[in-house]
């Protein structure tokens, strides 16, 4: 259908809260939005961000993804949730051990090395995170930067964006995505810290890279794209790799890459608290979104300002 087609047809099944979950990513329909098909509009989850329209009513977020001042920098109203604006979804990693599981020495890469990791696309490459990696990486020596691209093709590409800023091409490695889930968490563990990407952190790569017990490195900033990370390691209760400037952010990478027995004691306390941290938990998740839900439409009726 097309858009106005589509909103006649949502209107006509009397939907009282319609929720947005594409925002501005591949396939999104705002035209849909534009014709307000539901007495209540939501966006969430599409991307770290707001659409930008009058007729959506609320953006959901969380107590820390966005600052007091959200409002002010918005179209849509800051809903919040009870919890972690993003849910992590459980996945039974695929062990070491396993038949046909990867392993360093199979990729080339020495035991001896510190390995960044950023499984993240071409597009999270900003010119200011290249450049702080390029830093990162004069800083620890003996260290390399890990990608995982959807297809082997684009592995030129990685090289040629990097050594634009600086990067030796040579200090960049491939590390395959799985057969399945379980496989594509299993490359986190051939990598010992992820690199967050800025100003458009990580979501579900930074929640995949927890429930692994990979320490993140972040730099938190002042709107929602900024601190998705931020949410995550908040909720989690491990907040010891948070930064707040460019120089933190080299900072701590180069803290982690020296100091293992630091790390791995940072691991081990992301390993015991993700299962009852409740990020995974998607019965709670369930009903911290339907209690903003019924909030919503409370507001939107006029009985709360």
């Amino acid at each position: 259908l097309d858009d106005h087609s589509a909103a006649r047809a949502i209107a006509g099944d009397e939907v009282d809260v319609l929720v947005d979950l594409m925002g501005h990513s591949s396939f999104s329909r705002p035209g849909i939005l534009l014709w307000k098909p539901a007495p209540v509009v939501i966006t969430h989850l599409g991307y770290h961000g707001c659409v930008g329209l009058s007729q959506i009513d609320f953006k959901l977020t969380d107590a820390v993804a966005d600052l007091p001042d959200a409002a002010a920098f918005q179209i849509e109203a800051p809903l919040m949730l009870d919890c972690c604006v993003l849910p992590a979804r459980h996945v039974s990693r695929a062990m070491p051990s396993s038949p046909g599981a990867m392993t360093r020495a199979g990729l080339g890469i020495a035991e001896s090395a510190i390995v960044f990791g950023a499984f993240v696309s071409l597009l999270k490459l900003s010119p200011r995170c290249l450049s702080l990696w390029r830093d990162i990486l004069e800083r620890v020596p003996q260290s390399l930067l890990a990608f995982s691209p959807g297809d082997a093709s684009e592995q030129a590409l990685y090289r040629r964006r990097v050594a634009g800023f600086g990067i030796d091409p040579a200090r960049v490695v491939f590390i395959p995505r799985g057969a399945d889930e379980a496989g594509d968490r299993a490359r986190y563990l051939l990598i010992d810290i992820v690199l967050d990407t800025m100003p458009y952190t990580g979501g579900d790569t930074t929640a995949a890279a927890l429930e692994m017990g990979v320490p993140v490195v972040t730099r938190a900033g002042e709107r929602h794209a900024e601190r998705m990370s931020l949410s995550l390691l908040s909720h989690l209760g491990v907040t010891d790799t948070v930064t707040h400037s460019d120089a933190g952010y080299i900072a701590m990478a180069c803290r982690l890459a020296g100091d293992a027995a630091w790390r791995a004691e940072i691991a081990a306390r992301i390993i015991e608290r993700f299962p009852r941290s409740g990020l995974a938990d998607s019965r709670s998740y369930a009903a911290c979104l339907e209690d903003a839900y019924a909030r919503a439409l409370i507001i939107k009726s006029g009985a709360v300002t």
